[in-house]
């Protein structure tokens, strides 16, 4: 297991994340989950982002309070990925490597 997320959560994607939290009264035990979505025929990986309960499948990860969850399977394809969000024209959560 790591001890460490793979992931970096900018300020700015934090903020935003307790702002759904808490606007969305999202149930308690629910964590932030992380993840890929099956790869395009061409090979790029696709990463998702939502609220969801731990699986025995998870790693199970801390940021500021908020559990972060992600599957074992998939935290290679995480690693040095930053979560961040942007706001403009079009506002939301945006994945960068």
């Amino acid at each position: 297991m790591l001890k460490e997320l793979p992931v970096h959560i900018t300020p700015k994607a934090l903020e935003n994340i307790k702002r759904i939290l808490k606007s969305k009264q999202v149930p308690q035990g629910y964590g932030l989950r992380i993840g890929t979505k099956n790869t395009n025929s061409c090979g790029a990986t696709s990463f998702m982002l939502g609220f969801d309960t731990q699986k025995t499948s998870d790693d199970n990860f801390t940021v500021d309070g908020i559990d972060v969850f992600i599957n074992k399977k998939e935290l290679l394809f995480l690693i040095d990925l930053i979560l961040d969000f942007e706001e403009g024209e079009i506002s939301g959560f945006k994945f960068n490597k």
